[in-house]
């Protein structure tokens, strides 16, 4: 039950995101007794519901995704922050 609730709390956490909590949830969900499933699934529609509501919502046209590395490159001021705080650079 607390897994399932921490699940949940991910979902309403990030909804735009929820998905893959959402997914563990109905995973796990037979192995939640039946008066825990019964209290868990207004919950959980709840959750889905906004979900979808959360990438209904999303602007779709001039986005940049962040897996293009475009935002996650740090820069040099970055880097030598790193570095003073005992950070050790990878080399790829």
């Amino acid at each position: 039950m607390n897994e399932a609730l921490s699940l949940l709390a991910d979902a309403f956490d990030d909804p735009v995101n929820a998905a893959f909590a959402l997914e563990q949830l109905r995973a796990q969900w037979r192995e939640l007794d039946p008066d825990e499933r019964a209290a868990l699934t207004p919950l959980a529609q709840l959750a889905a519901r906004r979900a979808e509501e959360a990438k209904a919502a999303q602007p779709t046209e001039g986005v940049t995704p962040a897996t293009e590395g475009v935002l996650a490159t740090p820069g040099e001021d970055e880097l030598r922050a790193a570095l003073r705080f005992g950070v050790k650079p990878t080399t790829d």
